[in-house]
């Protein structure tokens, strides 16, 4: 059941484009930038001070925005990412330095300070015109906007510049409805909620938040560019995560850190616009990247990484660093910025080496969010937990049923000689570990999965005690 396609239609159109590689490849660390988009359908370089992403008109739809016909012009890119460098002061230089080798204190937080920025960000909320997905949110249940730590961890991601993180969550919430639809506006996103292809591309281990840290203590996320997923796989996967993160508060003081390889054959890298829009997906999430690490093996990388460049925000784009080379060398030259080889879970060709540990913790949050989140009727992919309603193979070899298979002839003897309303209990109890391991009673409904009741769920199980007590030839 886990590796069922769904062919759902993206939340933007997805073309085949063809860009151009017109420049060599750099081996050496390539220079912080600061550039921004102009309307013309080019990158062009501005004249944008420190790197502040000032969008004034704050576009909650930016995953709109079409990639630049330019964006994978390397030749270009890195030319207009040199001028700008020029402009940057000392101090704003010094600044990113210490930000990419995380070298800084970390700012001191006060209750004051704290206190001030959730005043300024609702100020800043309520300036803004174009809100309107927030405030279908805000009418549904304003407790979950007004929460504490996640306004918060949008001031943090914006180092409390009250502006950029009003814009920041009125754009969550665009990019939350869109992905996800009115019904999970105001529920924390969990894997029950991912469809089938985002399932598949979330167990692949190729966008992981690790439990390892960089040398200043900041989280890293560890991206592969190249798969074959869908714009709307990416997007969900990656909003999916940042949810996760959203529930450490913790790791908000600190920062992140981004490290992105594309390293996979030329022929899988799939179109060059899909990973345009996923960098943009950045100004969305609840993140505070403070350097971004892209890492290639080859012109063709070298090109899809620059596509990233140029979808990146001013802010982060002085942040990027580029690594060029083997995997050996590449995890090398990380090491100069404090992540220790070995952290990074990928092997030569893109391998993730920690797949099966990945994939098990995966496993293990999903049956504890079942337990915390209000439970979802309709469910795209069932758990190996679920207990799955129908007949023939891929339902009885499934391993929930297996398991349900097992409890039921360890309780049969009691069941046997239990009164009528003792059996009921029995059977209740069963129903309730089933679920208290994390899974579901699901019955299938088109292409997804429905949860049944409790009284149906009591009723299978019933029927099992009687199908094992008639091939026991009992009675």
């Amino acid at each position: 059941f886990h590796n069922m396609r769904n062919n759902n239609p993206n939340i933007l159109s997805e073309t085949d484009t063809d860009m151009s590689n017109n420049g060599s490849v750099n081996p050496n660390i390539q220079s912080e930038t600061d550039t921004d988009m102009s309307n013309n359908g080019s990158v062009n370089d501005d004249d944008g001070g420190d790197g502040d992403d000032d969008r004034e008109d704050g576009n909650p739809n930016i995953l709109s925005e079409k990639m630049p016909e330019n964006a994978a012009n390397v030749d270009e890119i890195e030319s207009l990412i040199a001028q700008q460098m020029m402009k940057l002061s000392v101090e704003d230089r010094e600044k990113v330095y210490c930000d990419v080798h995380g070298v800084k204190e970390g700012e001191k937080e006060t209750e004051e300070m704290i206190q001030t920025g959730l005043d300024s960000l609702q100020r800043e909320i309520e300036k803004l015109q174009d809100r309107e997905a927030y405030d279908l949110a805000y009418t549904k249940d304003p407790k979950y906007l007004e929460r504490r730590s996640f306004r918060l961890a949008f001031l943090r991601s914006d180092s409390f510049d009250a502006r950029k993180a009003a814009i920041r969550l009125v754009r969550h919430f665009q990019v939350k409805l869109d992905l996800f639809g009115e019904e999970k506006l105001v529920m924390d996103i969990v894997q029950d909620d991912l469809d089938r292809d985002t399932m598949d591309a979330l167990y692949t281990g190729t966008d992981q938040i690790l439990d390892a840290t960089d040398s200043a203590g900041r989280y890293i996320i560890s991206i592969v560019f190249g798969a074959p997923w869908t714009t709307r796989a990416y997007l969900q996967r990656s909003f999916y995560n940042n949810t996760t993160t959203l529930r450490n508060p913790q790791k908000h003081n600190q920062g992140c850190i981004i490290v992105i390889y594309s390293l996979a054959n030329p022929s899988q890298q799939g179109d060059m616009s899909k990973h345009y829009t996923f960098t943009k997906l950045a100004e969305c999430l609840a993140d505070r990247i403070e350097a971004l690490h892209l890492c290639h093996d080859s012109p063709k990388g070298q090109a899809l990484l620059t596509v990233g460049k140029a979808a990146a925000s001013p802010s982060i784009k002085i942040r990027i660093r580029t690594h060029f080379g083997t995997n050996d060398q590449i995890m090398s030259s990380l090491a100069g910025f404090g992540i220790e080889p070995g952290t990074i879970p990928v092997g030569q060709g893109c391998r993730i080496t920690n797949l099966e540990t990945y994939q098990k913790h995966l496993i293990e949050m999903r049956a504890v969010e079942r337990l915390k989140e209000p439970k979802r009727q309709k469910i795209h992919v069932p758990s190996k937990a679920d207990v799955l309603f129908g007949k023939g193979a891929p339902f009885q070899s499934h391993l929930g049923n297996i398991q349900l298979r097992s409890l039921v002839s360890e309780r049969y003897k009691a069941y046997a000689k239990a009164a009528k309303g003792q059996k009921s209990q029995i059977a209740q109890e069963i129903v309730q570990t089933v679920q208290q391991n994390g899974g579901l009673f699901l019955r299938p409904d088109g292409e997804s999965w429905v949860c049944v009741k409790d009284d149906v769920a009591r009723q299978k199980v019933s029927a099992l005690f009687r199908t094992l007590r008639f091939r026991m030839g009992e009675k």
